[in-house]
């Protein structure tokens, strides 16, 4: 970012002032665009609203129904088409009231730790003894977990994601008798991690992230002898259904506007922080992208439509929802950009992550080559099924996630550590501006990037990315 004051100046001037004229030249418009976004204020505001008036915005919540009411008002006084919500069933609502635990032997001593989404609580307070079975894989001994308190990491092994090792033992160790599941947090200085991804629609029993540094005096004190814990733990998982909603609208196509390029972030969240880099930064730039747009008077060949999907972090949810009702129209659908990678200090953006379509690689990197001065035309593949591409990939459909650094990201997300003040204002504009020109570029080419992949062609992608135990993970259901 330190040349970014130079890139701004040169392009302000290139841009001028914004006009409400109609225009379609690609380099008037991209010019429009990059020097509307990098010269005048930051986009925050909207950011700010989200994070500090409704908070974290857990799937079925009244948070995440306060969100889309904003983001179809947002979308509205931007002058959008079809603003809408799209409704889906949501299969259970989780609630997260306290968790509560310390050692009781050989020493007394409270433990910090935190309830994972979707799993149940304890049958009130509990003691019990601890057995550590290290990083687990799919083969853990479970003779020795009945009635007792289990210590597991998860790494990623033999080609399979951390996340789908732990979705396989919970339910292993449950039927085993444990009472309860602590996972070691990965983040430093005591933070919680607190996804779901395998709990939803319901986790059978208690897991909880529990901070690194405690962790590990556990196991210096299970090397010396038996160690007991207690554990009070109450959440509140309600198995009725409940209609969620995603959030869509559109700048129609002046001559294919039954071809589209989708936009997509998810605006739920969990519920420690504020949820503002996963996924608010995500959202607030493609609002502000849609503005942008408006304001470049930006007319491509095909229609862009920006989806705002609920339910990503349970299961991609909203989006899977997605695919499966507009089924009929994803032969239409000629490329989807999903922004979900944060953009907090040091997130440069680089490009996109093709997920394994090297087909439309030389497509891809030809229409994206205006992005070039604001270091963002570049691809490269890294298949992931952890976002709300992935839904869109496996139906065949070209879906690409915004490519940025992880810098500290990592360190923030689903932890009560993600707030508002994480979030980068200049990078804010700079990842507005480019999801804004990269789908401008890809609706106004001439030609589709590429085309969609059959549904044999889309399982073998899977397959051959690695990505295949996600998907079983996450639907229940295998390849063919």
């Amino acid at each position: 970012m330190k040349t970014m004051p130079a890139v701004t100046l040169v392009l302000a001037v290139l841009a001028g002032p914004a006009s409400a004229q109609p225009a379609t030249d690609a380099s008037d418009i991209v010019a429009r665009i990059t020097g509307t976004a990098l010269t005048q204020p930051a986009p925050t505001a909207f950011l700010e609203r989200l994070t500090d008036t409704i908070g974290g915005r857990v799937t079925g919540s009244p948070q995440s129904k306060a969100t889309a009411e904003l983001l179809l008002e947002t979308l509205r006084q931007a002058q959008l088409a079809d603003v809408h919500a799209e409704e889906w069933t949501l299969a259970s609502r989780w609630q997260r009231l306290r968790a509560v635990g310390s050692i009781r032997q050989p020493i007394e001593r409270p433990i910090l730790l935190q309830s994972f989404g979707w799993v149940p609580g304890t049958t009130g307070p509990i003691e019990a003894p601890l057995v550590d079975v290290g990083t687990a894989g799919p083969d853990v001994p479970l003779e020795r977990v009945k009635g007792a308190i289990v210590l597991a990491n998860f790494k990623a092994l033999a080609g399979e994601k951390a996340y789908v090792i732990r979705a396989q033992l919970a339910p292993k160790l449950a039927v085993a008798g444990a009472l309860a599941l602590l996972v070691p947090s990965d983040k430093p200085d005591r933070l919680l991690d607190i996804g779901c991804f395998g709990n939803y629609p319901k986790g059978m029993l208690p897991m909880l992230s529990i901070a690194q540094d405690d962790a590990l005096l556990l196991r210096r004190l299970l090397a010396k002898g038996p160690v007991r814990l207690g554990l009070d733990v109450e959440n509140v998982l309600d198995l009725t259904q409940y209609k969620e909603r995603n959030v869509a609208a559109e700048i129609h196509g002046r001559t294919l506007p039954g071809e589209v390029v989708l936009l997509g972030a998810h605006f739920d969240s969990w519920d420690t922080g504020q949820g503002a880099n996963d996924n608010g930064s995500g959202v607030a730039a493609l609002v502000e992208a849609a503005r942008l747009l408006r304001q470049s008077g930006a007319r491509p060949r095909r229609t862009i439509r920006f989806v705002f999907f609920s339910g990503e972090e349970q299961a991609l949810l909203g989006s899977r929802a997605y695919v499966e009702a507009h089924a009929e129209e994803l032969d239409r659908v000629r490329a989807v950009l999903v922004i979900d990678s944060g953009i907090s200090r040091g997130q440069t953006p680089h490009g996109f992550e093709l997920q394994g379509r090297t087909d439309l690689e030389p497509a891809l990197k030809r229409l994206l080559a205006p992005l070039a001065p604001l270091g963002a035309s570049g691809v490269k593949q890294d298949p992931s099924f952890d976002t709300d591409h992935a839904f869109f990939s496996a139906a065949g459909v070209p879906a690409f996630p915004l490519w940025v650094d992880e810098a500290s990201y990592d360190v923030h997300h689903h932890s009560i550590a993600d707030t508002f003040e994480r979030v980068d204002p200049q990078l804010l504009a700079l990842d507005s501006a480019v999801m804004a020109i990269a789908a401008y570029l890809i609706a106004d080419a001439e030609e589709p990037i590429g085309p969609r992949l059959s549904p044999a062609e889309a399982e073998e992608l899977l397959r051959k990315t690695g990505m295949a135990s996600s998907y079983r993970l996450l639907t229940g259901r295998d390849l063919r």
